[in-house]
C-alpha cells in the first residue's frame, strides 16, 4: 500500500491566444502548485481489475473518473495485470478551476511506479499524462511553470509570488467547457508572452506588483454568469488580500497576502461569511 499527495494548482496569469482547428484554445499560463491536496491510497487488488472508492459521493467511481482511467493506462503501457485498489481522499474542490481530477492522475501515475516499482522513461510518463487530458502533465513537473498549447506543454517559470495564498470555493462548479464556449477571443494572437516583467527580489515579484501581474481572460465572462465568485473576490480584498483573482476556469478565486496570520484571519472570517476557504503556502519543487 501507498499513500500520496496531490495538490492543487492555481493559474497567475491565463491568457488565451487563439482558437485551434482540433477545438481547444491556445493558452499560455503561470501555474503555481499550492498545499491544497487530496490524498491517493493505492494497493494492489486480489480480486484483479481497478477498483475505485472516493470520500466524495459526488464523483464517479468508474471509467468516468480521470484517476481510474490514469491506473488504466498505467497497466496497459507497462504491462500490468496486477488489479489495483484505489481510495481518493478529496479535499480539493470539483469544478473549481484548481486541477484536482489532474492533480489526482498523475499521482495515480506516480504512485502506481512506486507500487510496482517500474520506472517508466520520462516520454513515457509525459505520454501517458497527455493522453489522459491537457493539465496533467503539469503535475509531473516541477513548480511554478508555464504552460502553453493546450495545457500540455510544461516549461519552468524561472519566477513565482512568494506569497501566502486563500483559497475560496463559492459552492458550486463551473464547467470548463461552459467557460471557454462563453469567451469571446478579442484579443490579437501572438502578441503576448509570460516574462520577468517586473522587477524581482530573488525572482519573485514584490507585493506591491502582485496585482499587476494577475490576470485570467475567462474570468469576465464567468463572472457575469455567476456574480458570486466576484463577491467572493471583493472578501478576500476586504479582509486584506493585495490581489485576487480567479483561478483557470473558475469556480474557485484566490487572494494573496503577504503573512500566514493575515491569511488564516481572512480565511476564517470569509468561511463565517458561510463559503469554504482554506489558507496555504505555495510549492516550489
Amino acid at each position: 500500500m501507498i499513500s500520496i499527495l496531490a495538490p492543487a494548482k492555481v493559474n497567475l496569469t491565463l491568457r488565451i491566444l487563439a482558437k485551434r482547428p482540433d477545438g481547444y484554445h491556445e493558452i499560455e499560463s503561470l501555474v503555481q502548485k499550492v498545499g491544497l491536496y487530496d490524498r491517493i491510497t493505492l494497493s494492489e487488488n486480489p480480486g484483479g481489475g481497478i477498483e475505485l472508492s472516493c470520500s466524495d459521493s459526488d464523483l464517479p467511481t468508474g471509467p468516468e473518473n480521470i484517476a481510474y482511467r490514469a491506473a488504466e493506462i498505467f497497466r496497459e503501457t507497462m504491462d500490468v495485470t496486477t488489479g489495483i485498489g484505489i481510495h481518493l481522499e478529496k479535499k480539493i474542490p470539483h469544478g473549481g478551476g484548481l486541477g484536482g481530477g489532474s492533480s489526482d492522475a498523475a499521482a495515480v501515475l506516480m504512485g502506481l511506479s512506486l507500487l510496482w516499482d517500474l520506472v517508466p522513461q520520462r516520454e513515457m510518463t509525459l505520454r501517458m499524462a497527455q493522453r489522459l487530458g491537457s493539465d496533467v502533465a503539469l503535475f509531473l513537473h516541477p513548480s511554478p511553470a508555464v504552460i502553453t498549447g493546450r495545457g500540455e506543454i510544461v516549461r519552468p517559470a524561472g519566477f513565482g509570488l512568494n506569497a501566502v495564498y486563500v483559497i475560496v470555493y463559492p459552492g458550486f462548479p463551473v464547467s470548463t467547457e461552459e467557460a471557454y464556449s462563453n469567451f469571446r477571443l478579442t484579443k490579437i494572437p501572438g502578441n503576448y508572452t509570460i516574462s520577468k516583467p517586473y522587477g524581482t527580489v530573488d525572482g519573485h515579484p514584490p507585493p506591491d506588483r502582485w496585482c499587476d501581474l494577475l490576470f485570467n481572460d475567462l474570468e469576465d465572462s464567468v463572472l457575469q454568469d455567476h456574480p458570486v465568485i466576484a463577491q467572493c473576490k471583493e472578501l478576500l480584498l476586504t479582509y486584506g488580500a493585495r490581489a485576487s483573482l480567479m483561478s483557470g476556469s473558475g469556480s474557485a478565486v484566490f487572494g494573496l497576502f503577504e503573512d500566514r496570520a493575515a491569511s488564516e484571519r481572512a480565511a476564517r472570517r470569509i468561511r463565517g461569511d458561510g463559503f469554504k476557504a482554506w489558507s496555504v503556502l505555495p510549492i516550489f519543487d
